[in-house]
C-alpha cells in the first residue's frame, strides 16, 4: 500500500497510456507511419514509468536476485531516455516532412542511444553513471551521471531548434503543439532534479503525448484532412450563421493557376506540399475576422466579416509571401480570385456563383495575357 501511495502518479500515468493505446487501436482503422511512431513513444514511456519505481523498490532489497533486478532496472532506465528522445524527434520529423526514408537515413535519431548503450556497457567494468553495491544492494550515482542528463537535455534542446527551424513547413498551431511536446519533459526533468521524489520526469511525457494525440491525431469534422484549414461543411455552416446574425460579410474565392500541371510534372506528393504551403500563407494573411476554408482540390475560400474589403491588398499580400518562399515551385505559384460581398436575400449558392464568375473572368484575362 505504501508503494501505491508513493508511486500513484506513475500508476495513473501507465493507466492513461494503456487507455490511450486502446483508443488509438480501436478508433482508427487506418494505420499510418506517424501513428506507429506515436505508439512506439507510448510503449517506451510505459517502460520508463514502470522501471522508475522498480529501481526504488529493489534498492536495498536482500532477496535472491535482488542485485540483478536493481542493476537491470537502472540500466534500462538510463537507456530508454535517449531512445525515447529519438522516437519523439522522429515523430515530429515525419509529421513535418512525411518521408519515412528520411528517418531511415537518420537512423531514427538513435545515435545518442547507441552512445549511451556503449557507456552503459563500459559502466559494468568502471561505474561512471551508477553503481550498485553487491553486499547492500544500494544504488549510488557515478561521477559522470551529469553527462547522461547533458545528453538528454541537448536532445530536447535540439528538438526545439528543429521545430523552430522548420516552422514554415507546417502550421503555427502545430509548431506550438510540438513546443509543448518537448517543453513538458524538460520541465518535468527540471522538477525532478530539484527533488527526485516528485517522479515527474517521465510522467510529464504522458501529458505531452496526450496533447499531441488530441490535437494532431484525432480527426476533426471541421477540418480539411490535408491543409488543416476549415472544410466545405464548416464554410457553409459559418455562412448560414452570419446570415442569421445579419452581419456584413463577403467571400474571397481563390483558385490556383496551372495546378494540374504541377501534379502532372512533379507528382501528387509535390502537389499536396503546394496546397499545404498555400494554405499556411492564407492562414497567415487572413489571421483575424476571417474564416479560411478549402473547398476541395486547389480551390479555397475566405469568409471576411466586413463589407468594405480591399481585395487587391489581400491578393498582393498573398503573392508577396509566395515569392518569399525558399521553394522555387511556391515562388512561381500564381492564383486567380474573385470577391463577392453578401447582399440581403442572396442564397449561399448565389453568393458562390457571383464570386466564381468573377474569379474565372480574372483567370480568363490572365490566360489571354499569357
Amino acid at each position: 500500500m505504501n508503494y501505491f501511495v508513493q508511486f500513484q502518479i506513475n500508476i495513473f500515468a501507465v493507466v492513461i497510456l494503456i487507455v490511450l493505446y486502446v483508443i488509438v487501436r480501436a478508433k482508427s482503422k487506418v494505420d499510418s507511419f506517424g501513428k506507429r511512431l506515436l505508439k512506439a513513444v507510448m510503449f517506451i514511456t510505459s517502460v520508463a514509468i514502470i522501471m522508475e519505481p522498480l529501481t526504488w523498490i529493489f534498492d536495498g532489497a536482500t532477496f535472491f536476485g535482488a542485485y540483478f533486478f536493481e542493476y537491470a532496472t537502472n540500466f534500462i532506465l538510463f537507456l530508454v531516455g535517449p531512445i525515447l528522445c529519438g522516437l519523439m524527434l522522429s515523430y515530429v520529423d515525419y509529421h513535418i516532412f512525411k518521408e519515412p526514408s528520411r528517418l531511415y537515413k537518420k537512423r531514427f535519431y538513435m545515435d545518442m542511444s547507441i552512445l549511451t548503450l556503449g557507456i552503459l556497457i563500459f559502466n559494468f567494468f568502471n561505474p561512471i553513471y551508477f553503481a550498485v553495491n553487491e553486499t547492500t544492494n544500494h544504488f549510488s550515482s557515478g561521477n559522470f551521471q551529469w553527462f547522461h542528463y547533458t545528453i538528454i537535455t541537448s536532445i530536447y534542446l535540439y528538438m526545439i531548434y528543429f521545430v523552430i527551424k522548420n516552422r514554415r513547413k507546417t502550421h503555427q498551431y502545430v509548431v506550438n503543439i510540438f513546443l509543448v511536446f518537448f517543453g513538458l519533459p524538460i520541465l518535468g526533468m527540471f522538477v525532478q532534479v530539484i527533488d527526485s521524489k516528485f517522479y515527474f520526469s517521465w510522467t510529464s511525457i504522458v501529458l505531452a503525448i496526450l496533447v499531441v494525440y488530441i490535437f494532431l491525431e484525432t480527426s476533426s469534422n471541421e477540418q480539411d484532412y490535408l491543409t488543416k484549414l476549415y472544410n466545405r461543411q464548416s464554410y457553409e455552416i459559418y455562412l448560414h450563421h452570419l446570415k442569421e446574425l445579419r452581419k456584413p460579410f463577403g467571400i474571397f474565392l481563390i483558385d490556383l493557376n496551372f495546378f494540374k500541371e504541377i501534379n502532372d510534372v512533379h507528382g501528387h506528393h509535390m502537389g499536396d506540399k503546394v496546397l499545404v504551403e498555400f494554405a499556411r500563407i492564407l492562414d497567415k494573411v487572413f489571421h483575424s475576422n476571417a474564416l479560411v476554408s478549402r473547398l476541395g482540390g486547389d480551390e479555397f475560400v475566405v469568409v471576411i466579416e466586413k463589407s468594405d474589403v480591399d481585395v487587391d491588398f489581400y491578393a498582393k499580400e498573398i503573392q508577396r509571401l509566395l515569392t518569399k518562399s525558399e521553394d522555387f515551385l511556391i515562388q512561381s505559384l500564381s492564383f486567380s480570385y474573385g470577391y463577392q460581398v453578401y447582399i440581403s436575400d442572396m442564397t449561399v449558392d448565389d453568393l458562390y456563383n457571383f464570386a466564381d464568375k468573377k474569379m474565372y473572368m480574372y483567370k480568363r484575362s490572365l490566360k489571354e495575357k499569357i
